[in-house]
């Protein structure tokens, strides 16, 4: 097997048609098309790093992470989300998928980055946390609940991010990058990013607490929440969080977890 790391968009591109096979044969759908062009490609804040590794010219790995900037104030981290990881059903088992996520890590971490987080599903959770040795607190949660509910858990539990790192929606090059998104039309409003997603609203982001008062009264708000949001009865699944320190540590309860770090929303 030959296994290797590209750290340019443009050197990527050669392996797109292999990739397609390998998502194709992982997840039972071919096109990763304009999602995959606008983490991967059209990304502002920098390069991806992908480790992939090929058996007898068969594309049988894939671990992949691609810049999103956390910023506190004047604090930037140079930080990654983790996303598509995929190993053939033919070369599980072998730790395939270990060696390229290490490989993953030393190199990003050569090129500074400070840490790597994400949202694994419920079937990669137990290789991330066994042997890739990830951070992952007690599983976030979407909870979908009325604006009024809302409002009164913001103000229980305070939802105000000062102090805490996020996605920075008020830098212009990383607010158009993020809300355009394929696949949804988003608003950015009155201190908020939220789009339509059904009879709902798909909740971003806020700027601070007070904003939520704008959203609008004729949905049902989903919103990603931490485990000790109380909002317990109106939870509709839950999306796990978690991250692992390279040139700096990892600290999930230092980060903002909310819909626009997440490459779902």
């Amino acid at each position: 097997m030959k296994n290797f790391t590209v750290t340019r968009k443009q050197d990527l591109l050669e392996h797109r048609p292999a990739i397609e096979e390998l998502f194709f044969n992982s997840f039972g759908q071919r096109a990763i098309g304009d999602i995959w062009d606008w983490a991967y490609l059209d990304n502002p804040n920098g390069e991806p790093v992908v480790s992939l590794s090929y058996d007898e010219g068969r594309l049988v790995g894939h671990y992949a992470i691609v810049p999103m900037p956390l910023s506190r104030g004047d604090v930037r981290k140079q930080s990654y989300i983790s996303m598509t990881t995929m190993v053939a059903e033919s070369h599980r088992k072998f730790g395939l998928f270990t060696q390229l996520a290490q490989e993953n890590y030393r190199i990003a971490a050569e090129g500074g980055a400070n840490f790597v987080f994400g949202f694994p599903n419920s079937q990669s959770i137990p290789g991330f946390r066994k042997r890739l040795d990830w951070t992952l607190p007690e599983s976030d949660y979407v909870a979908t609940v009325a604006k009024a509910t809302l409002l009164a858990a913001a103000k229980a539990v305070n939802f105000d991010k000062t102090g805490l790192l996020g996605l920075d929606l008020n830098d212009p090059v990383i607010r158009a990058w993020r809300l355009s998104r394929p696949g949804a039309t988003y608003t950015f409003e009155k201190g908020l990013a939220f789009k339509r997603h059904q009879d709902a609203v798909d909740l971003l982001w806020w700027e601070e607490p007070e904003a939520l008062a704008s959203l609008p009264d004729d949905a049902s708000i989903n919103v990603l929440v931490s485990a000790s949001s109380g909002l317990e009865p109106n939870r509709q699944f839950d999306y796990q969080f978690g991250g692992i320190g390279l040139r700096s540590a990892f600290d999930a309860s230092a980060i903002n977890r909310e819909m626009a770090i997440s490459d779902l929303f």
